[in-house]
C-alpha cells in the first residue's frame, strides 16, 4: 500500500482523482487520529497543515508519523503544492524524524499548466514565480523564484523541471528508502513504480445535475477564482462586503438576518455563489471562519444537491463546520477538480478544487 500524506485537502483530492483514474482502490481520510490500515492500493491523508501556523502544522505532521510508524506503513509519497507553498522543509524534517530515507526528491511544477523550473527558477507561463498572483497569497507569498531559497535543504534532490520526462526520469530511481514529495504529476509519475499493472484509463465522469440545487463556496484569493465569479452566468453571486466579515462573526443577530435574506435567494435561484468581496483586506482565518459557519447553517436549513467549495483551507474548514468526515472520492473531472460522495448523503455531492484552477466542469 502506498501512504500519501497531504497538505491540504485539495491536494489530496487531486491525488485521489489520480487514483480514479488509474483504476487504484482509495481510502481518503481527513482524520489525522489514525488507528487502523485501509484494505486500498492507496490512503491518502489531508492534513491541512498548509493552513496553520508552522509550529502547529509539525505537531500534526509528528502525529500522522508517529501513527503511520506504528501500522508499519513503509512507502510514503508527500504532497505538496505546485507553487511551493506551505511549510514544506519544516514537515518534511519530521518526516526524516520517524522514518530512514535514503534520499529526498522534490519535484513539484506542472509543466501541462506552465509550471516549470529552469536553471533553479520557478516559472508559470513564462513568468517568474515571484511576479504571479502567488506574489499575493494571503498566507504564502511569493517573494523570490528561485527554488533553493524557498526550499533551502541540502540533502534534497530538487531538479529541473521542463517536461514529463524529467519526471519519469527520477520515478525511476525511487527505491522504498526515498521519499517522493511533489505534486500530482509526479506522483503519477511513480505510479508505475509502485503499480507495474496500473494504466491510466478514460472514464467519463456523471456530469454534476446542473438542473439540482447548487451552493458554490469560494474561499480562495486568486485571480483564476476571482475571474471565475465575474463571467460566470450559472450562479446568482451573493458577496459579502470585507467590513461586514467581523459584524457577521461576532453578532449572531446579524448573522442570521443575512443568512434568511440568502436563503430567500437560494429558494429563487437554486444556484448561488457565496463569496468574500476584496478578501485581500481581511484576515484569512475570519474569512474561512466564516464561510464555514455560513456553510453549515445553509446545509441545515435548505436541501443542496450539488456542494463545491474552492480553496483548501476553505473546505477543509467547511467540513468540519458540517461535520462530514466520511468522503469517497467517485470522479475526477480534470486533474485537481474531484468529486466526492459524502457518507450518510445520499442526495449530496462534494466537488473540491484548488483556488488557482479551473472549473474544468462548469
Amino acid at each position: 500500500m502506498l501512504t500519501v500524506l497531504a497538505d491540504d485537502i485539495t491536494g489530496a483530492a487531486e491525488i485521489a482523482g489520480v487514483c480514479l483514474r488509474f483504476g487504484l482502490s482509495v481510502t481518503f481520510d481527513l482524520d489525522f487520529n489514525i488507528q487502523r490500515l485501509p484494505e486500498t492500493d492507496v490512503w491518502v491523508i489531508a492534513s491541512d497543515t498548509r493552513s496553520l501556523p508552522e509550529k502547529d502544522a509539525c505537531g500534526v505532521v509528528q502525529t500522522i508519523a508517529c501513527h503511520l510508524k506504528e501500522l508499519q506503513v513503509k512507502i510514503l509519497f508527500k504532497k505538496i503544492d505546485s507553487a511551493l507553498r506551505g511549510h514544506i522543509i519544516p514537515e518534511i524534517k519530521v518526516l526524516q524524524e520517524y522514518f530512514p530515507f535514503d534520499r529526498i526528491f522534490i519535484l513539484p511544477a506542472n509543466p501541462e499548466t506552465g509550471r516549470i523550473i529552469r536553471n533553479g527558477i520557478y516559472y508559470i507561463n513564462g513568468v517568474l514565480l515571484n511576479q504571479t498572483a502567488f506574489k499575493n497569497d494571503p498566507d504564502f507569498p511569493a517573494r523570490t523564484a528561485s527554488v533553493r531559497e524557498i526550499l533551502p535543504m541540502l540533502e534534497a534532490i530538487t531538479p529541473d523541471i521542463l517536461s514529463e520526462d524529467d519526471y519519469k526520469k527520477y520515478a525511476g530511481q525511487i527505491s522504498p528508502e526515498t521519499l517522493p514529495v511533489g505534486g500530482s504529476v509526479f506522483f503519477e509519475a511513480c505510479l508505475p513504480v509502485y503499480f507495474p499493472t496500473a494504466k491510466s484509463c478514460d472514464i467519463i465522469p456523471q456530469p454534476l445535475h446542473k438542473e439540482s440545487s447548487m451552493l458554490m463556496i469560494s474561499g480562495s484569493a486568486h485571480e483564476a477564482s476571482k475571474r471565475f465569479i465575474r463571467e460566470n452566468q450559472l450562479f446568482k453571486l451573493i458577496e459579502i462586503d470585507v467590513c461586514l466579515v467581523a459584524e457577521l462573526l461576532e453578532e449572531p443577530e446579524k448573522f442570521q438576518i443575512w443568512i434568511e435574506n440568502t436563503l430567500f435567494i437560494f429558494n429563487r435561484y437554486k444556484k448561488i455563489i457565496i463569496s468574500v468581496k476584496n478578501d485581500r483586506f481581511v484576515s484569512p482565518e475570519k474569512v474561512k471562519m466564516l464561510l464555514a459557519a455560513i456553510t453549515a447553517e445553509l446545509m441545515r436549513k435548505c436541501t443542496i444537491n450539488e456542494l463545491l467549495i474552492e480553496g483548501g483551507a476553505t473546505a477543509c474548514a467547511c467540513l468540519q463546520a458540517t461535520g462530514f468526515a466520511s468522503l469517497i472520492p467517485v470522479a475526477e473531472y480534470a486533474r485537481g477538480v474531484v468529486r466526492f460522495k459524502i457518507s450518510g448523503k445520499e442526495h449530496l455531492h462534494l466537488t473540491i478544487k484548488p483556488g488557482s484552477y479551473e472549473w474544468a466542469v462548469l
